[in-house]
């Protein structure tokens, strides 16, 4: 096997990266238009009902305050199998009948 090492002016730098070179399109400071977009309808609704949703309290603080009112009177006394039922209930996929 023989190797030959010729050493001469070193090659131009290619473009090594992938990234297609940008081309001069205009003189230098030039501005370039903006985009342009528009929302659908269907956008405007979404945004309208996020922020309806966003207006609504995550607790209902009048519940909570009554519960502990009842809590600290000792007069509440929740039903276990009423509160076991709906647990399952809801935790439970609806059946779907044949």
């Amino acid at each position: 096997m023989r190797v030959s090492i010729k050493t001469g002016a070193p090659a131009a730098s290619q473009n090594v990266g992938g990234a297609p070179q940008p081309a001069s399109t205009g003189p230098v400071g030039a501005t370039v238009p903006a985009d342009a977009f528009s929302v659908s309808n269907g956008a405007h609704f979404i945004a309208v009902a996020r922020a309806r949703l966003d207006a609504i309290p995550d607790v209902r603080q009048e519940k909570v305050e009554a519960i502990r009112a009842r809590i600290d009177a000792d007069a509440y006394s929740p039903d276990g199998e009423a509160v076991a039922d709906g647990l399952v209930r809801e935790h439970t996929p609806a059946r779907q009948e044949p």
